[in-house]
């Protein structure tokens, strides 16, 4: 009979691999679905929380005012911000009631120019600037001095000493031509004298020789003396015409250097061109209305140095519908209203476009259609409005055109 030995606590169990082997599939499964449920659950996160934020339900709302704080996360940019819509419900009424509204902007009277170098001004630098932003400037009044002016002002200087030293030569050539008159003027006198006394001896030894004092040949000598007197006298008058009763251009002499100062001229009216090359002024009375560049930049041939316009007359540019273009007249009130503005302003429709072109005035709302076709209206506003909008150059504007039947709708409307 055989006798059971206990087992021995203390000695190592044989390791038969079968636990083993079952538990590894079921936690490779488990690793497997939380490595697709972490994923998943973030992804769903990110998505509710970006389409609360756009859309703001009520409980997002809610919160928000319950905790007083807003979207952005104190950012100075909000997000998910509601959108101020364009069309407003009073603008709909407006419609409703045969009022034409239409988005615009506040421009000066023949909109905001760029003003940029003169022409030919090269690869020159600002050197000073004699404007600021908000200033009023008259035409031609100096709005900055390029750094080439220096050389172009020693062009100038070189010109006029040209001109100067061509005055004093075409002065000097007169002088000895006035010198040359005087003298053949004495010359002439001297010449008829000696006429006058050769002809009074031809007469005295003519009546010698009739009395038979003289010979025939005192006589011819007397003759031959006299025609010489009087052949003196012809040619110093003609010379002394030349000088008297012929324009000066007739001197070979005056008429270089006449030519000589002429072209001294014309250098120096060039150079003075030239030197408007080393200063930008304004082309008509204005104000400054925003500085593109510093004293020692480079300005490009396309972005200006001084966005300038008139904005003591300021004028509205609306952009109406196609469908819409039909029912304006050139002279229709016109009420423009913006959240900017203390007060609405008052205008005249003064121009409707010929062209159909895209929208350019655009606008928050997301929906908004801006491959609208639409046709540009400008609106001339009246002296109270034009001084309140001087200051908002750009600013967008509704438009509300003032039509039988629908005063009271856009005296209701909101901007």
């Amino acid at each position: 009979m055989s006798v059971k030995t206990p087992p021995n606590e203390r000695l190592p169990l044989e390791d038969t691999g079968i636990s083993k082997s079952a538990d590894a599939p079921v936690r490779k499964r488990v690793l497997i679905r939380i490595a697709l449920i972490i994923p998943l659950f973030f992804s769903v996160m990110f998505t509710g929380a970006v389409m609360g934020m756009y859309f703001q339900g009520a409980g997002l709302r809610a919160f928000f005012e319950l905790t007083g704080l807003e979207p952005g996360g104190g950012s100075s940019e909000k997000i998910a911000v509601p959108l101020t819509k364009v069309v407003t419900e009073s603008d709909i009424t407006a419609l409703e009631n045969g009022a034409i509204v239409a988005l615009g902007k506040l421009v000066p009277e023949g909109g905001v120019s760029t003003i940029a170098l003169p022409f030919g001004a090269g690869d020159a630098r600002i050197s000073e600037l004699h404007a600021s932003i908000g200033q009023w400037a008259s035409k031609g009044s100096v709005l900055a001095t390029l750094d080439n002016r220096a050389s172009l002002e020693t062009s100038v200087q070189a010109a006029e000493a040209e001109v100067a030293v061509s005055e004093a030569s075409l002065a000097q050539v007169q002088r000895s031509i006035e010198a040359s008159r005087v003298e053949n003027e004495a010359q002439l006198q001297r010449s008829i004298t000696n006429a006058d006394l050769a002809r009074a001896d031809l007469k005295r030894t003519r009546s010698l020789f009739e009395r038979k004092v003289v010979t025939q040949a005192e006589l011819d000598r007397a003759k031959a003396t006299a025609d010489t007197a009087e052949q003196d006298v012809v040619h110093k008058r003609a010379t002394l015409k030349r000088y008297n009763n012929i324009d000066d251009m007739a001197q070979a002499d005056v008429a270089l250097a006449k030519r000589k100062l002429q072209s001294a001229q014309i250098a120096l009216v060039t150079a003075q061109v030239n030197l408007e090359k080393s200063v930008v002024r304004a082309p008509f009375d204005g104000v400054i209305l925003d500085v593109l560049v510093q004293p020692g930049e480079r300005p490009s041939a396309t972005t200006g140095i001084i966005e300038f316009g008139n904005t003591q007359r300021m004028t509205a540019e609306l952009e109406v519908y196609q469908n819409q273009v039909g029912r304006l007249q050139i002279g229709d009130n016109v009420l423009l209203k913006a959240e900017a503005l203390s007060k609405p302003l008052n205008g005249v429709l003064s121009e409707v476009g010929v062209l159909v072109g895209r929208q350019n005035v655009m606008s928050d709302d997301p929906a908004a259609n801006t491959d609208a076709r639409v046709v540009k209206a400008i609106v001339q506003l009246d002296e109270n409005s034009s001084e309140i909008a001087a200051s908002f150059t750009n600013l967008e504007v509704l438009g509300y055109l003032k039509r039988a039947g629908s005063q009271k709708a856009v005296a209701e409307a909101k901007p």
